[in-house]
């Protein structure tokens, strides 16, 4: 399509979006380019100038006009009111705009697949896409499942957000806690930490070591169940949330145990997360704005060594680090003793450890096991094998196919 009635000199333009106000003066235009985060952007583009507006004339000041000349611009025009385009660099060709988009390496191969931006995009590869396959990170799967008709509502709340989200990231296959040597029909991505051969923690790993590796992501997204926010974080080094269960419906995301899954994020800067987290999901919350809450640490004791080992170290120094930030004081717990003082009645004087310990076999592993009935029977079904899966998988459900139906309820 034509989008100027009369044809410029081809080269690198700059869209404008002046808005309804009537004159372009210096104090705006430097505001804009001063204000700009386009990792694209630079002084080249200004050799094409093309202005957006709502409709008004638009008269441009000899101050403008020098300042633009000063920079090497050559030509400027108004866009159509019919041409509605995002502010920014471009490529004018053939009276047509081509927009640039910055590539970045994908050094860690933290992503799976990256998307150029649209108003359908997402993260981390077990959240549906319109328009694209979900992968889990098994090939069986991406194999079966035709491309998804709609974007999770997880992530259209994202976009509605007005984030910018690049591709899908790699995790622990079907959403296990895979290490990365059993991790068979996609590499897992690496850990930048250290010596670079640590362990990415499996599941949600892809978007821990994306955020822990590139300094062009703030944010990653994640699911997490019993541990697949808060274990990649832990081992990629950066901050993890798991959100309150039920914050956002499960349509168009891959589950192993609907009553655990919830979507979490991945951030290196505190402040961040929380902007993000805010924006994300707080207006889902109960209790709405939670502003006016006290933050509060709890510090569980009995899950430290008992010595005074480097690791312990760490982690109260970091504890210690997270008071200052919060201006809190954490609260140091015993589970065990607390649990002493007063165990359930059902417990008969069993320990916390001895009472619960077959509670995550019973009711994880069964979930685990029969959510995926259906992805086995279509598979078996369509292509006349048995779907392909891990070896650490493969145990996940051979343990989970041995819990009656009985004990998955008492546990739960």
């Amino acid at each position: 399509m034509n989008i100027l009635s009369k044809a410029k000199e081809d080269g690198p333009v700059v869209v404008l979006a002046i808005g309804t106000q009537e004159i372009l003066d210096v104090d705006w235009l430097k505001a804009f380019f001063d204000s700009s985060k386009d990792d694209v952007l630079s002084q080249e583009f200004v050799k094409g100038v093309l202005l957006q507006s709502s409709g008004t004339d638009i008269k441009i000041s000899l101050e403008v006009e020098a300042l633009l000349r000063s920079l090497g611009n050559s030509w400027i025009d108004k866009l159509p009111a019919t041409v509605i385009v995002p502010a920014g660099p471009y490529f004018y060709k053939n009276n047509a705009l081509w927009q640039i988009l910055r590539l970045y390496d994908n050094d860690l191969g933290a992503f799976f697949v990256s998307i150029r931006p649209t108003n359908e995009d997402g993260n981390f590869d077990v959240f549906d896409i319109k328009g694209m396959r979900t992968s889990t990170c098994n090939k069986a799967y991406l194999e079966l499942y035709a491309p998804a008709a709609a974007t999770a509502l997880s992530i259209i709340h994202v976009i509605e957000g007005g984030a910018s989200t690049l591709g899908k990231t790699k995790l622990g296959s079907l959403l296990s806690t895979e290490e990365a040597t059993e991790s068979i029909d996609f590499h897992a991505a690496w850990n930048p930490r250290a010596d670079g051969y640590q362990s990415t923690g499996g599941s949600s790993s892809g978007s821990a070591a994306a955020v822990a590796g590139y300094e062009w992501i703030d944010i990653g997204i994640g699911t997490d169940t019993n541990g697949s926010i808060r274990r990649p974080a832990q081992r990629n080094g950066v901050f993890g949330l798991r959100p309150s269960q039920g914050v956002f419906p499960q349509d168009g995301m891959f589950t192993v145990f609907k009553t655990f899954d919830v979507p979490g994020i991945f951030a290196r800067d505190l402040n961040k997360l929380r902007a993000f987290a805010s924006k994300w999901y707080e207006d889902r919350l109960p209790g709405g704005n939670s502003e006016h809450l006290p933050p509060r640490i709890v510090l569980p004791l009995d899950l430290l060594p008992e010595d005074d080992t480097p690791q312990k170290k760490v982690v109260l120094k970091f504890v210690e680090d997270f008071e200052s930030f919060w201006g809190v004081k954490a609260d140091q717990i015993n589970l065990s003793a607390l649990w002493a003082r007063a165990p359930p009645k059902e417990a008969y004087e069993q320990g916390m450890h001895e009472y619960l310990e077959k509670v995550g076999r019973d009711t994880f592993l069964y979930a685990n096991y029969h959510s995926a009935a259906a992805f086995r029977d279509k598979y078996l079904e369509k292509f006349g094998r048995k779907p392909f899966v891990s070896k650490f998988v493969q145990w996940r459900w051979d343990v989970g196919s041995k819990v009656s139906r009985e004990e998955h309820e008492e546990a739960m």
